[in-house]
């Protein structure tokens, strides 16, 4: 039994939404970083957006809000997954992305988690540095490096794929049919794949640092989002690159609301 079309497009807007201000956020704190007012350089990660979320007036209020979109995100990408309503399929490519669906949500199911912990007074967990634990856990295992190794093969997968989409104009499938006029189907065009190509860039320098812990057997070698970000600011010419990455991500975060605006299941 499925889910009716209105609570799948509640899902999928509700989701989409928290998804772009989570990334508009981060986007917006990374170009705060270069002109050097963020005092955490570009190191602003997910789960620092939701400590900063909560730190403002109403903040519990707002990590409720913000939890509770990121589970409906988290939902919508597991029904997405199960039901297979991207027609996928169920040969190898399809099964694979299906999974990439369940695994997303899961992530996103994750920081909804620490949105409500936070909200609740009950604390959340170092951000990256609980990401690193986690690494760590796995590569005690004798097989461990083999597994932190498949997750960067997983994780530069999905960084292609960012690339993919956006070169293709993969992002506008979501819009066909519509009756939108020439400046918003523009506007969908750009602002997904100059946000898509961020979220490469992003991808392709977690997979990397992911295949170092790996290789080095070095959980200390994984970086997530908001180092990530970090690390392209200590680059030559790295306040420039930083700057362009976190308008890439801006803009991502705008095609999120831009999604939830004018798709529908």
């Amino acid at each position: 039994m499925g889910l009716s079309k209105s609570t799948q497009n509640k899902l999928f807007t509700t989701g989409y939404i928290a998804k772009g201000v989570v990334y508009s956020l981060i986007g917006i704190f990374a170009l705060i970083g270069v002109i050097g007012s963020a005092g955490s350089g570009g190191s602003w990660g997910p789960k620092t957006v939701i400590d900063w979320i909560g730190s403002n007036p109403f903040g519990n209020i707002l990590l409720f809000l913000i939890g509770l979109g990121l589970l409906a995100y988290c939902s919508w990408r597991w029904y997405t997954a199960v039901k297979d309503k991207e027609n996928e399929g169920s040969d190898k490519e399809g099964v694979a992305k299906r999974i990439g669906y369940a695994v997303s949500g899961t992530a996103y199911g994750v920081l909804s988690v620490y949105a409500f912990k936070l909200a609740l007074g009950s604390g959340g967990g170092g951000g990256e540095q609980s990401k690193q634990d986690i690494i760590a856990q796995i590569l005690a295992k004798s097989w461990g490096p083999y597994v932190v190794g498949l997750i960067a093969l997983i994780m530069a997968g999905v960084a292609i794929f960012q690339l993919y989409r956006a070169l293709k104009d993969k992002h506008m499938e979501g819009i066909k049919g519509l009756q939108l006029s020439e400046e918003q189907r523009e506007t969908f065009e750009k602002t997904g794949e100059v946000g898509l190509t961020a979220r490469f860039v992003v991808y392709g320098i977690i997979s990397y640092f992911l295949f170092r812990a790996a290789l080095m057997d070095d959980p200390s070698q994984f970086k997530g989002i908001g180092e990530s970000l970090a690390y392209i600011g200590d680059q030559a010419y790295g306040q420039v690159l930083l700057a362009i990455v976190g308008l890439g991500l801006l803009a991502y975060g705008l095609f999120m609301f831009i999604r939830a605006k004018y798709e529908r299941v």
